[in-house]
């Protein structure tokens, strides 16, 4: 089994509103925000990036009631958007806001 987990600290810059997929499973759509300062080598260097992400299930719901600009960690793994796309998009299955 090869590893693929992806941890974050964020900031929400959008959220789609909660939906139910064509199995009825729950899902939302979020827009994440991190800004960090990392060590590369012998200095530091500034880490910034912008991601579409998504959570299903029983995370749907509650990162739904997440407010815009809030500060949250998330805790998942890293797909692609579909089969026709290569596209990054990071799911969600743990949160937790500050």
């Amino acid at each position: 089994m090869s590893r693929n987990q992806f941890v974050l600290d964020a900031e929400v810059l959008d959220i789609g509103p909660l939906r139910r997929t064509p199995a009825g499973v729950e899902t939302v759509a979020l827009r994440l925000r991190h800004f960090s300062s990392q060590n590369q080598g012998d200095g530091a260097m500034d880490a910034e990036l912008t991601i579409d992400a998504s959570a299903f299930g029983p995370h749907a719901k509650p990162l739904s009631e997440v407010d815009k600009g809030q500060a949250i960690a998330v805790k998942g793994f890293l797909t692609k958007r579909s089969h026709a796309s290569d596209i990054p998009v990071f799911i969600i299955n743990e949160f937790k806001t500050p």
